[in-house]
């Protein structure tokens, strides 16, 4: 995978763990919403690593 595109992953990645450490770190978000949210992330970063590894290919 060439270096552009290596890049643009680990944009979206970083970006990613953005929202996951600002959401978690809220306090009016509701354990249940906080939840949600969170498997929100794991289902794109699951998402993004198939993406990531069909384009390796």
């Amino acid at each position: 995978m060439n270096d552009k595109k290596k890049d643009r992953f680990e944009r979206v990645e970083n970006a990613v763990e953005h929202v996951r450490k600002e959401f978690d770190e809220s306090k009016d978000a509701g354990a249940e919403a906080r939840e949600d949210v969170r498997e929100a992330i794991e289902d794109v970063e699951s998402r993004i690593d198939k993406l990531r590894k069909r384009t390796e290919e």
